[in-house]
């Protein structure tokens, strides 16, 4: 008798216990929901202060995973801009995204963001240097976004180095945002060398030979402009970089950045259906040109949040450059292909999928 009181009161106790454990579970499985929610809704560009006097502009954009970001962020008087990457910590009750500053030639962090998860327009937090010997407040709030700016283009005159390094000198009203957009625009970042290099390279007529650049969209406070470079090695080749950018805030607009995370897989198929087309085509008209091989190659291709990394600005949409890759493709093919294929996405395709604070809201 008095041993089946006793399993009888263990199996109470493993019961309570296993309740518990099921409570301590949905509690955690209800924070991290709570935790990626804030994290989306805080997705953008932000301006504010550091301590008061030191103003900054911060840029933070979904990362690998749904409790990570990245990001950048600049000081209004420098306009070079430092990486962020951050994170947050489901068992954390206080629910704060703690952000990993490193400036872009090195690995180890220069400082540390601290900033509270919000559905607000506002963030508040803290920054402390690298030694933590340093601490600031910070007070931020949302900038940017989907409202049109009043007649908001930039002033581009060309800058020619060498008589073959031509590139463009872009002027805004806001002189931070000059800055920034002379740092993407440099010399240096578009070509990888500085003039006493390109000097060598021209006169050893090898690497990089020439560069130039052609504005695609300038206006309702975007700019979209792509870069061409040419060069010699084993042969002359050719390459183009398109930048997007927010004119307000003079942040890169990342396309994957910009779509609504439920409707990812809708606008996947979308694109996947326009490629599809495109690989046709391509089979169709370069039939006596294509090995069996390569059709296979070219009719496989898939769309995926990769080819929408180049895409440019026009009149009527958006036109993306789906890279062309696949097993047994030879330089010569691809070179022929032109290496990429076009996929273009008008503005009333895009809209349903665009965030509603997404800076390409004012292209619609």
């Amino acid at each position: 008798m008095h041993q089946k009181k006793m399993t009888k009161i263990g199996l109470f106790v493993l019961l309570l216990s296993g309740g518990s454990a099921a409570r301590a579970q949905d509690t955690w499985t209800d924070l991290r929901a709570e935790q990626v929610a804030k994290l989306r809704a805080m997705t953008g560009a932000y301006e504010g202060q550091l301590a008061g006097k030191y103003p900054v502009r911060l840029l933070l954009s979904p990362g690998p995973a749904d409790t990570l970001v990245t990001g950048m962020y600049y000081y209004l008087s420098k306009g070079q801009p430092l990486n962020l990457t951050g994170f947050t910590r489901p068992s954390v009750p206080t629910q704060r995204l703690e952000l990993r500053e490193t400036v872009p030639t090195a690995a180890d962090a220069t400082g540390w963001f601290t900033l509270g998860l919000s559905f607000q327009q506002e963030l508040l937090g803290s920054w402390y240097n690298a030694s933590g010997t340093t601490l600031l407040p910070v007070s931020l709030r949302r900038v940017g976004g989907a409202a049109r700016p009043a007649a908001l283009v930039a002033h581009i005159t060309p800058k020619t180095y060498l008589n073959s390094f031509r590139v463009p000198v872009i002027t805004m009203p806001d002189a931070s945002v000059t800055r920034l957009l002379a740092h993407w625009f440099s010399l240096r970042n578009l070509t990888g060398d500085d003039v006493p290099d390109l000097r060598g390279l021209l006169a050893e007529h090898s690497g990089i030979q020439a560069a130039d650049y052609t504005t695609n969209y300038n206006a309702r406070g975007l700019l979209s402009l792509t870069v061409l470079t040419e060069g010699l090695g084993a042969s002359v080749w050719y390459d183009a970089k398109t930048h997007n950018l927010d004119l307000i805030t003079g942040f890169p607009i990342l396309l994957a950045d910009e779509l609504k995370p439920e409707l990812l897989p809708q606008f996947l198929a979308l694109g996947q259906e326009k490629l599809a087309e495109r690989n046709n085509d391509c089979v169709a008209n370069q039939a006596g040109f294509l090995s069996d091989e390569d059709k296979v190659g070219v009719l496989g291709q898939e769309f995926s949040l990769s080819s929408t990394q180049e895409y440019t600005m026009g009149p009527t949409g958006l036109v993306l450059d789906h890279p062309v890759s696949y097993d047994g493709l030879s330089n010569f093919v691809f070179k022929v292909l032109q290496g990429s294929f076009p996929i273009t996405f008008t503005y009333a395709e895009l809209k349903p999928f665009l965030r509603s604070n997404s800076p390409l809201r004012r292209l619609l």
